[in-house]
């Protein structure tokens, strides 16, 4: 179940670090220190490219899911021993098989049943976020609001910082590269349903032509950034908490 983050902020900030010794373990790591008593389903994706796992963002958020990384190629014991301690029943596999193999998903077969593992993907990044976020409108089914993330596609900072927010309130998040958002995108948006649009990043990132075409798609648009990347996460960071 949903419950967003725009709440007041607690009154004493623990901090705790949950790590591994690289980026797949430390996914691990994560997974067993927010899923304890197991979780009904999982995301996995690859842990060589960054666009899929931060599109799966909301996925996992309205799947309450850790999101696992995988080696393109094939799946690692580890993650195959995290599949079973958490006692997942569904298998979300985000990218293409070049993203994440075949090999990848037959083992992931081998745990949970072929039926139960869900490849989302599609030619490119920019498609397969549009997939992985048609995918998180349908299993929001009435409750989705309209509002959605553009973020580049050609970095990984700006989606990155937004997504808490895409995870805690199950916002779709979409790519666009530099030189504007595609047709498909804008048109998958507007089949989705959404209204309310939030732009990361300065016009570096995301051109004002997009902002344009959204706005003239028939959908509001703000944007967040700021003077760098580590300004722009902190204005998301305040937008999370203040105005979302």
């Amino acid at each position: 179940q949903l419950t967003g983050i725009c709440t007041a902020p607690p009154a004493e900030v623990v901090q705790k670090e949950t790590a591994g010794a690289d980026r797949y373990a430390t996914a691990l790591a994560s997974s067993a220190e927010s899923f304890p008593n197991g979780a009904g389903a999982v995301v996995i994706a690859t842990g060589e490219k960054f666009p899929d796992a931060l599109g799966g963002s909301a996925l996992a958020g309205v799947l309450d899911a850790p999101i696992l990384l995988s080696r393109s190629s094939a799946l690692s014991a580890g993650v195959v021993a995290e599949v079973q301690r958490l006692g997942a029943t569904e298998v979300y596999v985000l990218g293409s098989s070049a993203a994440l193999s075949p090999a990848v998903q037959t083992a992931l077969a081998d745990v949970v049943g072929a039926e139960n593992v869900h490849r989302i993907g599609g030619a490119n990044r920019y498609i397969t976020a549009n997939a992985v976020a048609a995918k998180v409108i349908e299993l929001r089914g009435g409750s989705y609001d309209g509002k959605a993330f553009v973020a580049t596609g050609e970095g990984f900072t700006d989606a990155l910082a937004a997504s808490p927010i895409a995870t805690a309130d199950g916002r779709p998040v979409y790519l666009a590269p530099r030189g504007g958002i595609t047709a498909g995108t804008l048109a998958a948006m507007q089949v989705a349903g959404v209204t309310d649009c939030v732009i990361l990043g300065g016009e570096t990132a995301i051109p004002a032509g997009t902002s344009a075409a959204i706005s003239g798609a028939g959908m509001t648009v703000m944007r967040i950034n700021g003077a760098d990347r580590y300004e722009t996460a902190a204005k998301i960071a305040e937008y999370g908490v203040t105005d979302c």
